[in-house]
């Protein structure tokens, strides 16, 4: 048989793993293409076509299932005449609805490296369809199960070989399967029972990533610090064969990561070396319990304090959860902002086939869009008006906060209580609506402009201070002098005097020097000066 597995990733940087898992673990010859939910769908068609397969198999997630739809009524418009497969999390829990509206043969559930070859042996007539694992199929009108089966891990290959442009793209990386919470809201907990990799196989597959110079491995584990054992281990090899390159990520519960793993990655890990993706979710109590989560928060605290020189901190909240109105909301998005992650990502729930979500949503009244990413438009705690200001507070959390552009003017204006942070953020939202502004503009000084624009419309705010914190954060952001948007307030000669000034401060810092790299701002007695170095930025704030 000629086989052919199609993947349309959601972005150039995402390879497509779970086509790479089938081929690595494939028995027989099987080709793989790769595509972008952003090509033409003609051009697709065109090469998925060109070489008569006898089987065409799509990988279909939430982010390719629209696109992939309309690849399938083509295929059936042009009369393809070979057999379609269609596998993953897409496809796995509403085999009916795709049996009902398209022309495919079978659809394999959840994991399959040991599917795909038992499929293939059925249709060399090698073994009955009712000996193949994890099958839909149509039989008579009506769409048959066979039986469900976790592949052995142990005998799993590896896919990450199959990728290129290692500088450019994100490696995904296992070293278990399974989860053992039972979220309400996600697939992870259809699988509640974890299932490590062997760890000589994790280490040795490590190694060559690392040896590789990959600029980043993502560590698909659903809870990585769930096995202490296993991921110290992992983590203490990582450390001692960190390459001073690469960055590693992994999803971990914060609340209850140990103090060994938290004191290990002080002592000995690069800054920055790892990430750490946490989700908070919600700090409503009633929502945590409705979703079958716990979350102890003040514990999650002090992790991120502790962590937060050597990590980077990746914090998510859901908009739409049970039980969770705006009010509410707003609190866990405060709570959580004021940890101060160096990223918060704030999600909207999506309804996820085969979820408990997805089955009681009747219960808590739920109306989801009907095309991917299947996102939440109400329910009976919060309306649609409400997520839409919800959605104004993401964007400008995305462009203010996420990037790292304002960190220090935010940090003052929210632990100083001229704002709460998502008041903040959806007043400054607000302002670029009425007064027709872009915050997606790449223009950063007129970015920092409109928003100091708007930071000028509190009385309540010294406003030659607040430019005096955006100007630091603004030079900061450079490699090398960038354009200026406001006046200079010192004369030649303040300038001078304050050149002398740090030269005695700073014994290493000399005047030619200062003349040619420096650039100072001033607000009364306090001064912040920035050196465009050669080779790096330096930095000071002192008081004459």
């Amino acid at each position: 048989m000629k086989s052919l597995l199609v993947a349309i990733n959601s972005k150039y940087i995402h390879p497509g793993y779970g086509v790479y898992q089938i081929v690595a673990n494939s028995k027989y010859p099987v080709d793989y293409i790769e595509f972008t939910i952003k090509d033409n769908i003609e051009s697709i068609i065109e090469k998925i076509t060109k070489t008569n397969y006898d089987l065409l198999g799509f990988s279909v997630y939430i982010w390719n299932v629209e696109i992939v739809k309309r690849i399938l009524k083509h295929l059936e418009q042009i009369n393809f005449n070979g057999t379609i497969l269609l596998g993953g999390p897409e496809v796995s829990y509403q085999a009916d609805y795709f049996f009902t509206n398209f022309k495919i043969d079978y659809i394999i559930k959840n994991e399959g490296e040991e599917s795909f070859n038992e499929l293939l042996e059925y249709l060399q007539n090698l073994r009955p369809i009712t000996n193949v694992s994890n099958l839909y199929y149509q039989q008579n009108n009506q769409v048959h199960f066979t039986y469900d089966k976790l592949p052995d891990i142990n005998n799993i290959k590896p896919a990450h070989h199959f990728v290129d442009d290692l500088e450019h793209k994100i490696i995904y990386f296992e070293s278990s399967r399974g989860c053992c919470f039972n979220c309400t809201y996600c697939m992870a907990s259809l699988e509640p029972r974890i299932r490590p990799f062997p760890l000589d196989l994790v280490k040795s597959n490590l190694s060559e990533l690392l040896r590789k110079k990959v600029k980043t491995i993502k560590f698909l584990d659903r809870s990585f610090n769930i096995h202490l054992k296993n991921a110290l281990e992992i983590l203490k090899f990582l450390i001692e064969n960190d390459n001073n390159y690469t960055t590693i990520q992994f999803e971990v519960v914060g609340d209850i990561l140990n103090r060994q793993i938290i004191d290990y990655i002080i002592k000995y890990a690069r800054p920055g070396y790892f990430r750490f993706e946490i989700g908070v979710q919600t700090t409503n109590p009633q929502t945590t319990k409705a979703i079958r989560r716990t979350l102890d928060f003040e514990k999650l605290a002090k992790n991120i304090n502790l962590l937060r020189d050597k990590v980077g901190l990746h914090l998510d909240l859901i908009a739409g959860l049970p039980y969770e109105n705006k009010e509410s909301f707003k609190k866990s998005f405060n709570d959580t902002f004021l940890l101060f992650p160096h990223e918060l990502q704030l999600g909207f729930l999506k309804e996820l086939k085969g979820t408990q979500i997805s089955k009681e949503k009747e219960l808590h009244q739920y109306v989801f869009s009907n095309t991917a990413p299947y996102e939440v438009i109400e329910n009976k705690y919060i309306s649609k008006e409400d997520l839409e200001e919800i959605r104004i507070v993401e964007k400008m959390v995305n462009r203010l906060y996420n990037r790292g552009l304002f960190n220090q003017t935010i940090h003052y204006l929210v632990t100083n209580n001229y704002y709460q942070p998502y008041d903040f953020f959806f007043e400054v939202g607000v302002y670029f609506i009425n007064n027709n502004l872009n915050s997606l503009t790449y223009q950063l000084h007129e970015l920092f402009l409109n928003v100091y624009n708007f930071l000028k419309t509190n009385p309540n705010l010294d406003s030659d201070y607040i430019l005096f914190l955006l100007k630091q954060d603004y030079l900061s952001h450079f490699k090398i002098r960038p354009k200026i948007w406001w006046d200079n307030p010192l004369t030649p000669q303040e300038k001078k005097d304050v050149f002398q000034k740090m030269t005695v401060l700073y014994p290493h810092l000399n005047m030619d020097m200062l003349y040619r790299y420096c650039r100072i701002e001033k607000y009364q007695n306090q001064y912040y000066a920035i050196l465009y170095l050669p080779n790096k930025v330096e930095s000071y704030c002192f008081t004459i």
